[in-house]
């Protein structure tokens, strides 16, 4: 009814004469029917109304509080700021603005030998975890293209052989490793076997003496100057040693190949253990990528290593099963 619009409307004016409302055009707020003029509202005093409506403020997600707090306390850019945004860190018994001051501290650890967690324990209150799949915010913050302190190191498991080697092998598979460091055979005759659990091995730091830690099998030759011997090899350039991967026939360990060939080019598939296993797959046997929860492997075309190119790669395409490494002992 034209009775109620009139009522409600004067009701508005009133708290606009109290600052809560703005009317515009200012015609309407003039007029004991200014509702006709399609006026536009603008509330200035939020507070106000919902305490007089009872009504909470919304509150803020974690993320927007996270930007608001880097706004406020860090100390760098707006650039570095807005990328700092996208990394979160949601401590429920700190304040953020506590967080991002201890943030402003990391410049002063840039130049330590600190481990990633080492970092974050030393900054966040004893927390070693805090850092970590953040190192894009520690890059921004120290201004470098990427985190220059290393993730825990990469644990490599070495056999050497009795009498020295001439070449190195990596085996995917721990039980493989272990098969293969008892072996009496001739396969492993002269090679130095390298356990890297899976993509661990193709870790671009894996050359790189402060992100390795490396343990030696008693089984092996511990003696004479063979570590110092395979040490000059994995972390130097100067000594060139055939280098050679052995692991599942399916297209994961293919992309271990592949990935780790980034750090040694010269590496192959190793053809004494694959060569069975391909025997096997072109016989009819493996399994199925589903029978074994390896479902959603990607398949890939070639990568540079003549063997596997020319061999493995095509069988796996054709025959669209996979070879597990523990079923051959050589």
């Amino acid at each position: 009814m034209e009775s109620d619009k009139e009522f409600y409307w004067e009701q508005l004016l009133v708290l606009v004469k109290l600052g809560w409302f703005q009317v515009t055009p200012v015609t309407a707020s003039r007029s004991v029917a200014g509702y006709d003029e399609n006026p536009r509202i603008k509330v200035l005093d939020i507070e106000a109304v919902r305490k007089a409506t009872g009504r909470m403020a919304r509150q803020k997600t974690a993320l927007e509080r996270w930007r608001e707090a880097l706004s406020l306390h860090l100390d760098a850019t707006d650039e570095v700021k807005k990328v700092a945004g996208d990394y979160c860190i949601d401590m429920p018994d700190r304040e953020m603005a506590e967080v991002v001051e201890r943030l402003n501290g990391l410049r002063a650890l840039a130049d330590t030998h600190m481990l990633l967690r080492e970092v974050s324990a030393k900054l966040f209150w004893g927390m070693s975890k805090v850092l970590d799949n953040r190192t894009g915010l520690v890059a921004a913050l120290l201004g470098v293209e990427e985190c220059p302190f290393s993730e825990s190191p990469v644990q490599l498991q070495v056999y050497l052989p009795i009498g020295g080697f001439s070449g190195v092998l990596f085996v995917e598979n721990l039980m493989s490793f272990e098969q293969a460091m008892r072996s009496k055979g001739q396969a492993f005759s002269k090679l130095a076997l390298v356990y890297a659990s899976g993509f661990k091995g193709s870790a671009a730091r894996l050359r790189t003496p402060e992100a390795v830690s490396l343990f030696f099998s008693h089984r092996g030759e511990l003696g004479g100057d063979r570590i110092d011997y395979f040490d000059s090899w994995l972390f130097g350039k100067d000594i060139a040693l055939p280098v050679s991967f052995w692991g599942d026939l399916d297209w994961s360990g293919m992309r271990i190949l592949a990935a780790m060939r980034n750090n040694f080019p010269v590496m192959q598939a190793w053809e004494p253990g694959y060569q069975p296993m391909l025997q096997s797959l072109l016989a009819g046997q493996g399994h199925s990528p589903e029978a074994s929860d390896k479902k959603g492997q990607r398949p890939m075309v070639a990568f540079g290593c003549p063997y596997a190119d020319a061999h493995l790669v095509p069988a796996l395409t054709a025959h669209g099963r996979f070879v597990d490494q523990e079923q051959f002992t050589l």
